[in-house]
């Protein structure tokens, strides 16, 4: 029983390590394709807030291809969804959740 489990849980390991490697390149691939670029997302959510990028992402858990961008503003941090099709800032809130 000890081996067996010992075996499944290195598969699952080595499964959710392929999973995360996938993951990884789906999400290169996407920004590579985006018509706005990282660095373009992240000038607009520090112009839309005006404050400055503690940490930007690639945002592969909505139904549109945006960037999600962490500013910090007044010492206050905000979310800003940016577009990666055209650029527009989609949100901001204060992220209260900080």
């Amino acid at each position: 029983m000890k081996k067996s489990l010992t075996v499944s849980l290195a598969a699952l390991a080595a499964t959710l390590g392929a999973t995360h490697a996938l993951a990884d390149t789906q999400e290169a691939t996407a920004v590579e394709q985006a018509k706005v670029s990282l660095v373009e997302a992240i000038q607009a959510a520090e112009k839309k807030v005006g404050g400055v990028a503690y940490s930007a992402s690639y945002d592969d858990d909505s139904f549109q291809k945006a960037y999600e961008v962490d500013v910090i503003a007044d010492s206050k941090p905000y979310d800003v969804q940016v577009s990666a099709e055209n650029g527009e800032v989609l949100s901001s809130r204060e992220d209260l959740d900080d």
